[in-house]
């Protein structure tokens, strides 16, 4: 990495820190909770009244008790971020829809322990008012790294000066416990060291403070432990070392490791999958998928030499389709060792099927360096013993080979249901084909895991009883602590009976194995191996062949042979001309040399006398030119003679032998094309006849076809049974595998999961560099975890540049490009999928000030870096090799990344729509029926429709006449259900969602309905919410009616305008719906819009009035 590049990867990343610190943390989300009875505003007149036994004197549930505080600092309103907004602009549509600036902020929080205690050990604080707070210069100079540390010391300066100082009051709680809680003079003086540290100084309307009240299940006496309730000046650790404060981030998730690894490029260290992230392909090093010669990269990739060894669980009938094939094939050929590949997934597409495809063969691989090892033992290299904070003795644990790691699979996303779904479904029994269905991996403690229900224990309906520990959902701390107690711990609560049959701890399946050994599992695995590779170097060869001979006919086949041939044969003839020539030409001279010769003996016969040429008579004269000319015309033919010969001798010779040599050759190699031509397509039939549920196509254009795109190419019943039987025997090799090294009198892997169980307790280690050697052994044991990117730097703390082996992003286009970059930083291979055609990311720092501060270097100056324009998918595409260029005839022409095509989720109008609009007709339907199921019901006996519904505003997009309309669409639904339907209700914008959600809690239903009948207010405000919100709010999601309420008139059309500048917005509304969806809106404001006109001239109109008529 040379200066210029350095600086350039410096200046991305310094412009993305300095944004991160304008995020402002939503308090909102801990102010407005459904039990307002857990949160206390304290405003200053309160807290002038709040004695240290105010903590205690809160109330709380009969059979809950506190478990601590969170104090929240300094409120202010987020719209003061406004102050840095340059001067004189005006907030647009697109702005105001795409970011969330109202509701409020604060400066920082701290933790308190159960009788109010602070914790200076656990202080966030806010970097937005110490953003706020900066000097205001031109070049932003006070907003960098050096800067931000510097204050982050000062504070803890100050935090250590105000616990120094505290005289607090002494208090004493029924139990005993004495402790010094903060009072209410305390609480104003730490919002105001927070305020003066800023040098920000917020509006006083708001509160100065927010407590949060933190309850638990009551426990019994014995349980009842109050860990730190002493005064905070002497609580020690157990180690003896003084508690200091410490300040984290409280608004950005994304700063520690942005921090971090500017520090280290600053030392010249970048690894490589974060550079290519950084760094996008030219131009001429792409290569489109739907041009000729991408046709021609597809069928090499999808050469089953590159075929993956381990294949899911799944019947052996089921095909991927092509370009799931080719993106599987494509990763894992172009990420042997280290890069990032990226999938462009639309909903629909099978993005879950290929993920799981490349866990299985990561495990299988894995599982042939186990079953080469003689000895499960000797899958370590020593021991080392781990010191965790807060846990007396070190931990010994053995030290995986190598070879064993670089498997490491983490599933990351912005959006936590996508990271669920994944690691959730996975071990569900729905993830197996029928012929698997018996198969199990450590299936007792998935099921203690699946079975929490907060430390008591839940019966699992069959269809959620899982089959294997195959993949666990962490990220942040509570889920990490969750899933250790059950999987490593014994906390369930012994006070309820046990409703899962089987359901054990991992220290529990561990005493109770009785499976297959070691040995024996390895070899079952090596025998399985073997018959793999047999049986897919016959398929390769297959396609060797089909690829030769199979694609072209025999012309084609000969064609450049036969042109060689033909060249020879031309040359051989102009040789042989030319050498003829040449001695026709050589004889000539010879003949005219012995002429000259004669001549000279005839001219010396008439030599005149001496006198004669004495006085140079005419005589004499005459005959001395005769002489002289005929000597010199000798001279002259002995030149033209050597010539003529060195061009024979030295030209025109070899010319004719290498032509003679070629032609030799050319004909060889012409008669070998030709038996190799009836040799291989010999080979080609019999190759068919051996494979006959192969299809291979006759042309490479047949390749875009709809049936090779839905089959996929060189799929084989039998040879996909043997590979998910590879994959069956891995899962087993590592039962074994892990049940001779972790049991008592083992080689010391029992150890490792006990340093797990610390880990995953925060507890941290010491020595950093035992941190990969802990998640290491998880791996092995749990080969997927999921955790958003919100609590990656939390949970993979400590890890270092390229210490996980494999990281898949999902729902990529919806992750602002930032987020990624500690994900990527840690992993050595990266798989990004997702669909920069569906919602583009939420982002809370206003488009104003991210191009501001783009400007500020030559290198994110003109927006390509931007986290308003661009997704961690954009970037990873412009990074990949292969993709598509879609829209290349508008305005702003886009590189996806290795486009998926079959879709399998919506019917009919839905996908032509979206197909149309979005994909350029590109996407392949992949449902066996284009209408509806018959279990499926619409609003009405009809189809999908644009129901007509003109009117004025009210305000902003709020046309309360299609609300009106809404409305008596729920009420009718809940007379004829007898509940609230499930039915998304999506609008483009946020006020038409605001005025939505309030006008369905506002109903009087019980007037509509009948008292007694309706809904209570708690289930229309969790209903209201879970199912009526923009487009963002459904990223993701599926239902199975779907209603897009556009508001706007002619006086907003603006905004209709901006909702239809791209085909994004209705994409999504068009995608979350699998049978119905129904469009509310003004077709004359709407129906000749981008991407909304083919919809409004598509579906059948018609007039709400009819419509409400027709659900009867």
């Amino acid at each position: 990495m040379n200066q210029a590049e350095q600086q350039r990867l410096l200046a991305i990343l310094e412009y993305w820190h300095k944004i991160e610190f304008f995020i402002p943390f939503d308090l909102n989300q801990i102010t407005e909770v459904e039990d307002p009875s857990t949160v206390r505003l304290l405003h200053r007149e309160q807290l002038a009244q709040w004695s240290p036994h105010s903590f205690m004197q809160l109330p709380v549930a009969s059979d809950r008790e506190i478990d601590g505080f969170s104090l929240f600092l300094g409120v202010f309103d987020k719209a003061e971020i406004g102050k840095m907004l340059p001067a004189g602009t005006a907030e647009s549509i697109a702005e105001a829809e795409k970011t969330e600036l109202s509701g409020r902020s604060c400066f920082a929080r701290v933790s308190l322990n159960a009788l109010g205690e602070p914790q200076f050990d656990q202080v966030s604080v806010s970097t937005l008012p110490w953003a706020l707070g900066r000097p205001r210069t031109a070049d932003m100079a006070g907003l960098n790294l050096d800067a931000w540390s510097d204050s982050q010391l000062a504070l803890q300066d100050s935090l250590r000066n105000f616990a120094a100082a505290r005289t607090p009051a002494t208090v004493t709680d029924e139990a005993g416990h004495v402790a010094s809680p903060l009072s209410g003079m305390e609480i104003a003086a730490l919002a105001h060291l927070f305020i003066d540290w800023a040098h920000f100084q917020p509006s006083s309307a708001q509160p100065l403070a927010v407590l949060e009240i933190r309850t638990r299940k009551k426990r019994p006496p014995k349980e009842a432990l109050l860990p730190g309730v002493e005064a905070v000046q002497n609580r020690v650790l157990d180690f003896g070392d003084p508690v200091e404060p410490s300040v984290d981030i409280l608004n950005s998730f994304y700063l520690d490791d942005l921090e971090q690894i500017i520090r280290a490029l600053r030392g010249g260290k970048v690894p490589a999958t974060l550079a290519a992230y950084l760094t996008p392909l030219a131009q001429a090093e792409r290569i489109d998928l739907y041009s000729p010669a991408g046709r021609q990269a597809l069928a090499a990739m999808l050469n089953p030499a590159n075929m993956h060894r381990g294949h899911w669980l799944e019947d052996a009938s089921y095909a991927m389709s092509l370009m799931q094939q080719f993106a599987i094939h494509g990763a894992r050929t172009g990420l042997a060792d280290r890069g990032i590949f990226s999938v462009n997934g639309p909903p629909g597409t099978g993005k879950t099927t290929l993920l799981r495809e490349l866990f299985a063969d990561n495990i299988v691989r894995r599982a042939s360096v186990l079953a080469c090892l003689d000895r499960a033992a000797d899958a370590f290299i020593g021991k080392v013993a781990v010191a965790f904070e807060g846990v007396r003795d070190p931990i010994t644990i053995a030290r995986l080979r190598p070879e064993l790691t670089g498997f490491e699979m983490v599933v990351a996303s912005s959006n936590n249901a996508a990271v669920e779904n994944i690691s959730a479904d996975l071990p569900k029994p729905k993830q197996l084909g029928k012929e698997w269905a018996r198969t199990r991996y450590l299936d007792s403690v998935a099921r203690r895991v699946a079975a929490d229900g907060n430390g008591a224990n839940r019966l699992l309906a069959e269809e959620e009883t899982p089959w294997g520990m195959i993949s666990c959902a962490l990220g942040n701390s509570s889920n990490r602590r969750r899933f250790v107690s059950n999987f490593y711990d014994d906390d369930w609560d012994k006070s309820t009976p046990r409703k899962t049959p089987n359901a054990q701890n991992i220290r529990q399946w561990l005493t109770s194995y009785q499976g297959v050994g070691f040995a024996q599992a390895a070899r079952e695995f090596r025998e399985t191996e073997h018959v793999v590779e047999k049986a897919l170097a016959e398929q390769a060869q297959y396609a060797a062949l089909w690829q030769a001979v199979g694609t072209c006919s025999e012309q084609e086949f000969l064609q450049a042979s036969v042109a060689t041939l033909q060249a020879a044969e031309v040359e051989m003839e102009a040789a042989n001309a030319a050498l003829a020539s040449a001695m026709a030409q050589q004889d000539t001279l010879l003949a005219s040399k012995k002429e000259l010769l004669e001549e000279e003996r005839v001219v010396a016969l008439t030599e005149p006398g001496f006198f004669a040429r004495l006085f140079r008579t005419a005589p004499a004269r005459a005959y001395k030119e005769a002489v002289l000319a005929n000597a010199e015309a000798q001279r002259q033919a002995a030149r033209d003679v050597s010539a003529i010969k060195l061009l024979l001798k030295g030209e025109l010779e070899p010319r004719c032998e290498r032509a003679r040599n070629s032609l030799h050759v050319a004909l060889r190699t012409q008669q070998s094309r030709e038996r190799e031509w009836d040799d291989s397509t010999e080979m080609l039939r019999r190759a068919r006849l051996r494979f006959p549920t192969i299809a291979a196509p006759a042309t490479l254009q047949e390749l875009d076809g709809d049936d090779l795109q839905l089959k996929g190419l060189w799929h084989e019943p039998a040879l996909a049974r043997l590979r998910s039987r590879l994959f069956a025997k891995a899962l087993a090799l590592h039962e074994a595998w892990l049940a001779e090294v972790a049991r008592k009198g083992g080689p010391g892997f029992g150890g490792n999961l006990l340093a797990v169980s610390k880990l995953l307790k925060n507890k941290r280690a010491y020595d950093q560099s035992h941190i990969a050697m802990v998640w290491q052994s998880l791996f092995m044991v749990v080969p997927v975890v999921s955790t958003t990117f919100a609590s990656f730097a939390r949970q993979f703390q400590g890890m270092g540049a390229e210490s996980l082996g494999w990281l898949f992003i999902d729902e990529a286009g919806q992750a602002v490009p930032q987020a990624a970059v500690g994900s990527l930083w840690r992993a050595r291979r990266a798989v990004v999928v997702g669909d920069p055609l569906q919602i583009e990311p939420v982002f809370t720092v206003p488009p104003r000030l991210v191009h501001g501060l783009s400007a500020l270097s030559e290198h994110t100056q003109d927006g390509s870096y931007a986290p308003s324009n661009v997704s961690v998918q954009t970037l990873a595409d412009k990074a990949n090799r292969y993709g598509a260029l879609v829209g290349a005839s508008g305005p702003q022409p886009l590189w996806i990344g290795s486009p998926l095509r079959v879709h399998r989720r919506c019917v009919e109008p839905m996908f032509s729509l979206a197909n149309a609009i979005a994909y350029e007709g590109k996407m392949v339907y992949g449902l066996g029926d284009t209408t509806p199921p018959a279990a499926s019901r619409g609003l009405t006996r009809g189809p999908s429709r644009w129901i007509d519904a003109a009117a004025a505003v009210s305000y902003k997009q709020v046309v309360p006449l299609q609300l009106d309309f809404v409305l008596e669409v729920l009420l009718k639904l809940y007379r004829r259900d007898g509940k609230l339907p499930s039915l998304y209700l999506i609008t483009p914008f946020k006020a038409v969602r605001n005025e939505l959600r309030k006008r369905i809690v506002e109903l009087d239903w019980d007037r509509r309905l009948g008292y007694g009948k309706a809904p209570t207010p708690r289930e229309l405000r969790l209903w209201a919410g879970q199912m009526v919100g923009t487009v963002h709010t459904f990223q993701g999601k599926e239902q199975g009616v779907v209603m897009l309420i556009l508001g706007a008139d002619d006086s907003t059309a603006g905004a209709a305008q901006w909702a239809a500048s791209t085909p994004n917005l209705l994409n999504v509304a068009l995608t979350r719906a699998q049978h119905y969806v129904y469009i509310v809106g003004n077709p004359l404001v709407w129906g000749q819009l981008p991407h909304f006109a083919p919809a409004c001239a598509q579906l059948a109109h018609t007039g709400m009035h009819e419509f409400l008529a027709e659900m009867g």
